[in-house]
């Protein structure tokens, strides 16, 4: 009897095979983004895709996932924030602590609990953090900058360097953040560029700390990806579980990002 894909089952052992099929092997670095609902029923859930994932990269690869903490920057980021509330708010905004800080809502469940496996390791930025398990986990962690923190020398430019892949698990085409890193070649992204503040730990004391990023926008990442895709850039797709999902080339599309944005990005 066939099964909808809302009734259809999926095992560690059923989205291993639809790994391989979409062309990820055991050693490869790979960035994944993932929709729980859209990858469907699975048995053992998210613990279930991780095992999936990992046990397809074997112990010579890599998995990295954003885990972001957004929710910690400046209340005036944050327009929930009523604007009497948001002094109180900044005065009690906790550290970011790397072991214990929850990832914003929309980098996903899956990321949450990879976070907290034993042998994944998280970088230290209080926004825009990383955590990897795997071969090349501590090289790509370690000494995230503070200022342009997906550029040069951040986590991305290391999976770039890596030769690595994202993994488009049923998420929406505007979570891939390695295009971030295309933004850091198009010079007028720093001008005015963009102030965050924050809160870090130094020498044992807390002390607040502004940075300067340039002004990332992932809004039109669907139509660069569409783009991409349409100008016969290297990628394979398939299903993973019950979610269209999409194998492609860091470099590849990074690349193409950096001229498409210079184009289009206003």
């Amino acid at each position: 009897m066939n099964m909808s894909d809302e009734e259809q089952f999926y095992s560690v052992r059923s989205l291993s095979g639809d790994l391989r099929k979409l062309g990820l092997e055991p050693g490869a670095t790979v960035i994944v983004h993932s929709s729980l609902k859209a990858i469907g029923r699975v048995v053992g859930g998210p613990v279930s895709v991780l095992l999936a994932i990992e046990q397809t990269l074997t112990e010579s690869g890599t998995l990295l996932m954003p885990t972001f903490s957004e929710h910690l920057c400046d209340p005036s980021e944050n327009k929930t924030y009523p604007e009497e509330a948001r002094e109180f708010v900044r005065d009690n905004m906790p550290l970011f602590y790397p072991d214990l800080t929850p990832v914003d809502k929309w980098n996903g469940f899956l990321t949450e609990v990879f976070r907290k496996q034993e042998n994944v390791v998280r970088s230290s930025h209080p926004h825009v953090s990383f955590a990897a398990w795997g071969k090349q986990a501590s090289y790509i962690t370690e000494d995230q900058p503070l200022n342009y923190a997906l550029g040069p020398d951040s986590p991305l430019d290391k999976l770039y360097k890596l030769e690595g892949q994202i993994l488009l698990l049923g998420a929406p085409k505007d979570s891939i953040t390695a295009l971030h890193l295309a933004e850091y070649s198009v010079e007028k992204l720093f001008d005015p560029g963009k102030k965050w503040l924050a809160k870090i730990l130094e020498d044992g004391e807390e002390r607040g700390v502004t940075y300067i990023d340039v002004d990332n926008n992932s809004d039109i990442f669907p139509a660069l990806l569409d783009d991409y895709i349409g100008d016969g850039g290297k990628y394979s797709t398939g299903r993973f579980g019950s979610a269209e999902s999409y194998l492609i080339p860091v470099g590849d599309l990074v690349d193409f990002g950096v001229e498409w944005l210079r184009k289009n990005r206003k």
